[in-house]
């Protein structure tokens, strides 16, 4: 059922400009410069009642910009190749949610503003401190700067109705809630007060006046080590850090009194890998194998807390595994890629206090979530990928590239919370397309399909017990293209 709006429109408008230019005999200069605008309408009902329960809107306003600037060379007589530079990034966002909750309970309207500054600097070398033997190292220094303003409001007051202590700027003593005779309200304070709202100014709002604010300078290093078996295989060992930067949960369903309440670190990793890189039979077979071990620390996980998710550092989590990668020419013109992944992904520790009842289970009793037994979200243990490629010439010294895809991708659960409704089952996905170049390589027309098999499957959604449903998406049906592509300035 439908009852309210129901509809969708994204727009989007971007672009990037790259200049490159030789500054002297081993030294060379890049500048790369990004812009990304978004606009996002987008209203469902989500009750699937012919009743007017939860009839969500949404709008959202998003552009980004940003510049990189590259030095690169060689030095120590070519034994040091090198990458520095410098990056900025700037984004700011806005969004408003309408969701009326159960009609005569909550009616959120949420109006939040997000803007976020990252200056970054970074060098990355390879130094051959013989022919068997090669070393690298490098790092990024980053300075994150985010603001965010909180707007929500709960239009209809029902925290006030709820405890009996209306209108907000009335004084009660006692509130008229609970035990027989109510609560004791002593110091007189008013209704908005009384029942936590942060400004007493704006009681509907769910988030205290001003601008939150979170400043982050964190240092990400690298270093590796290179051996040359032969000219034609390369082990090496590399170990590095990396994080994911923090944020704010902007969905309320309680009023809070500092931004602290709703704010979530940055999560932070550390891998090791090990791997060979090869050449074989003249180049007609390359084969690149790696395993790898990677450590999270306070790992952001969305979870479901009361009719709002919110974003948590839930604990820390492992993630193991090994990846294959193959490319064969069988023969001339006819190419097969291989690739294979298995990862073994759990977490080690859950904090207690993320452990909020999600729901009830018949077999299981009150379950909190995520367990350490859950799967990490979005991480199939297995994934395979096979893709030939044949290509041929014309008569008009044109060509035709024909080429298809098929990957298989093990059960994975959507969400943090495992739900049962929300996992995505085996896959098997096959695109195919075709592709013809110009004589002069200026132009290229292709057409082609993705998802052939028309599999349909769950890609996201989430769970909300507290309002008594379940969302889900679809991937993308069977679907066909065309594209033509220009190439100017060769």
């Amino acid at each position: 059922y439908s009852t309210g709006p129901s509809f969708a429109k994204y727009d989007a408008f971007g672009g990037s400009i790259t200049l490159d230019s030789d500054v002297t005999q081993g030294l060379h200069f890049k500048s790369i410069t990004g812009y990304r605008q978004t606009k996002w309408n987008i209203g469902i009902d989500l009750d699937g009642t012919p009743e007017s329960i939860q009839e969500v809107t949404d709008t959202q306003h998003q552009f980004q910009v940003s510049e990189e600037l590259q030095l690169s060379g060689k030095l120590l007589e070519n034994k040091l190749d090198y990458v520095s530079g410098l990056y900025f990034f700037h984004e700011a966002g806005y969004v408003h949610d309408f969701v009326p909750f159960e009609g005569i309970l909550y009616i959120y309207d949420a109006a939040n503003d997000v803007d976020t500054k990252t200056y970054g600097a970074f060098i990355h070398a390879d130094y051959r401190l013989m022919d068997a033997i090669g070393f690298s190292f490098g790092g990024r220094y980053t300075w994150d700067r985010k603001t965010f303003t909180g707007g929500q409001e709960d239009l209809n007051g029902f925290a006030y109705k709820f405890l009996g202590c209306n209108p907000p700027n009335a004084v009660l003593n006692p509130v008229p809630f609970g035990p027989p005779g109510g609560i004791p309200n002593p110091a007189g304070l008013p209704c908005a007060v009384f029942v936590g709202f942060p400004d007493p100014t704006q009681p509907l709002r769910y988030f205290p006046p001003g601008d939150l604010s979170q400043n982050y300078n964190i240092f990400t290093p690298t270093v590796g080590a290179q051996y040359h078996i032969s000219p034609d295989v390369m082990a090496y060992l590399s170990w590095s850090k990396g994080f994911k930067a923090g944020g704010w949960s902007t969905r309320l369903s309680r009023a809070i009194k500092s931004g602290n309440d709703v704010a979530f670190k940055p999560e932070y990793s550390k891998t090791v890998e090990l791997g060979l890189k090869s050449e074989w039979l003249d180049r007609r077979l390359l084969a690149n194998a790696a395993v790898f071990y990677t450590n999270y620390d306070g790992i952001q996980l969305n979870v479901q807390t009361g009719a709002s998710p919110v974003y948590e550092n839930a604990g820390n989590a492992k993630m193991k595994g090994g990846e294959l990668e193959m490319q064969s020419l069988l023969a001339r013109g006819l190419t097969l890629n291989f690739a294979g992944a298995y990862i073994d992904a759990y977490y080690t520790f859950v904090d207690p206090a993320i452990g909020i009842p999600q729901y009830f289970d018949p077999n299981r009793g009150l379950v909190l979530l995520p367990p350490l037994s859950a799967r990490l979200p979005k991480t199939p243990k297995y994934k395979l990928t096979l893709g030939p490629t044949y290509g041929f010439g014309l008569a008009n010294q044109g060509k035709i590239r024909l080429a298809a895809d098929y990957t298989y991708t093990a059960e994975m659960w959507n969400d943090s919370l495992d739900t049962p409704q929300l996992s995505r089952p085996v896959t098997r996905n096959l695109s195919a397309s075709i592709h013809y170049f110009s004589p002069s390589g200026t132009y290229e027309f292709a057409l082609g399909g993705t998802n052939l098999t028309d599999d349909r499957y769950v890609t996201v959604g989430a769970v909300n017990y507290a309002a008594g449903e379940i969302q889900s998406g679809f991937n993308p049906p069977r679907e066909w293209y065309a594209t033509v592509r220009v190439s100017v300035g060769q």
